[in-house]
C-alpha cells in the first residue's frame, strides 16, 4: 500500500512542492488547488477500495490525515457494514 506522499505525488501537477510541505501543513494553504484535492480523494478511494464518507472527505486536509486514512481505512473491506 502506498503512503500519503506517494498518493499526493500521483495527484498533483508539481509533486516537487511536497518537499516543502510538513505532514501537518494544510494542503490547500500549501498550494494545492481544488482540482488536485479532488484527485487526491479519488486516488485515496481507489487505494482503499471504497468510497469515502463526507466526514472522511472533509478530513483530507494534511499529509498526516491522508496517512491516517490509508492506515485505518485500507484493508477494512470485511468490516464495511450496511450500505449507504
Amino acid at each position: 500500500m502506498m503512503n500519503a506522499r506517494e498518493l499526493l505525488a500521483r495527484s498533483i501537477a508539481a509533486p516537487a512542492i511536497l518537499d516543502d510541505i510538513a505532514d501537518g501543513d494544510d494542503l490547500r494553504e500549501s498550494g494545492l488547488n481544488s482540482g488536485e484535492m479532488v484527485l487526491v480523494v479519488m486516488h485515496l478511494e481507489e487505494e482503499i477500495r471504497r468510497a469515502l464518507d463526507d466526514e472522511e472527505i472533509t478530513s483530507v486536509t494534511t499529509i498526516a490525515a491522508i496517512d491516517d486514512l490509508l492506515r485505518t481505512a485500507g484493508p477494512a473491506d470485511a468490516t464495511t457494514g450496511s450500505g449507504g
